[in-house]
């Protein structure tokens, strides 16, 4: 699995932020990453603008670094399908996997990436 120190630079809605990630020996990458497994509402969903602050809330506004992870075992972090952005996990500064919290607390859905795009419930009935 690779992993790289990141700092979030902007948080776009509930799925999708831009990284300022750290590749090692000074080198850096700036870019769009979104969550993999899972699918939040966007900005213009009921709900979207909340699911947005939830994340700015956990990541954004700490100011802490936080883990970037590749989903698969000895595979770099790789394009998502529209080829701008990257798939990823984010590992938060305490340990927990942001994806399976956004998840438990219904501010996402998971979802494989594949079909139709699953909603979490809104207003959520959790948290």
């Amino acid at each position: 699995m690779f992993e790289y120190r990141a700092l979030v630079m902007a948080v776009h809605d509930g799925d999708t932020c831009t990284l300022h990630v750290d590749l090692g020996f000074n080198t850096w990458h700036e870019g769009p990453f979104r969550l993999v497994r899972c699918n939040a509402r966007e900005i213009a969903e009921l709900g979207g603008v909340e699911a947005k602050d939830n994340l700015s809330k956990l990541i954004y506004e700490q100011d802490l670094p936080v883990t970037l992870r590749s989903i698969k075992p000895n595979t770099p972090i790789q394009p998502d399908k529209y080829g701008e952005r990257y798939l990823a996990e984010i590992i938060l500064p305490d340990g927990r996997n942001l994806t399976d919290w956004l998840i438990a607390q219904q501010w996402a859905a998971a979802w494989n990436g594949r079909g139709t795009k699953p909603l979490p419930p809104w207003p959520r009935t959790v948290g």
